[in-house]
């Protein structure tokens, strides 16, 4: 069993950590060109994790996710609504579970 010093001290060891990457992230992005594609590709990437992640979320959950998702963007395709197509998605989800 741990002891609260050792706790403590590995919750500020994992902060140090978090800040030091953020810094690090902060300075080096402060040094990249203004201009070209580094900046372009970096601006994609929040896009691209995204999708990295929902991609991996459907694939583990199979065919149901996968319908679940297509309902959410057709939905959202049709609409413009991220309400309507969160509504639609989630409800395509509980539907399929049921019917399993």
């Amino acid at each position: 069993m741990m002891l609260e010093w050792q706790i403590i001290a590995a919750v500020f060891a994992v902060g140090a950590a978090s800040y030091a990457m953020r810094s690090g992230g902060y300075l080096a992005a402060g040094v990249l060109p203004q201009t070209g594609v580094s900046p372009r590709l970096l601006r994609y990437a929040p896009g691209n994790l995204f999708v990295a992640f929902v991609a991996a979320g459907i694939v583990e959950g199979g065919w149901p996710s996968l319908f679940s998702c297509l309902g959410a963007v057709t939905t959202m395709l049709v609409t413009k609504r991220e309400w309507a197509a969160l509504g639609v998605g989630f409800s395509l989800a509980a539907l399929i579970a049921a019917l399993r």
